[in-house]
């Protein structure tokens, strides 16, 4: 049975494009903020841009990213009962 409180497992999901939509590999993706203890990783966005966390605590979230190229985004994740939230983050 999927957890329902506050405490996790929750999942932060999404993919890293770039300003035409394509998916972009190899991006380090971060949590920069958020309620409780997040884990203190990157996550480097697979061939097909897409990455992943875990988290312990319902809430929101700061995810942010920068590409090897300087290029960075940042988008809000909001965890909630269902246990995950997606994300996407567009490179400028």
């Amino acid at each position: 049975m999927p957890p329902t409180g506050g405490a996790g497992p929750h999942l932060i999901g999404g993919v890293v494009v770039d300003t035409d939509g394509s998916p972009v590999p190899g991006v380090a993706v971060y949590l920069t903020g958020g309620p409780g203890p997040f884990p203190d990783v990157a996550a480097l966005t697979g061939a097909d841009g897409r990455f992943s966390f875990s988290v312990s605590t319902e809430g929101m979230y700061t995810v942010q990213c920068r590409a090897p190229d300087g290029r960075s985004a940042q988008a809000a994740a909001a965890v909630g009962t269902g246990g995950a939230a997606t994300v996407v983050l567009r490179l400028g």
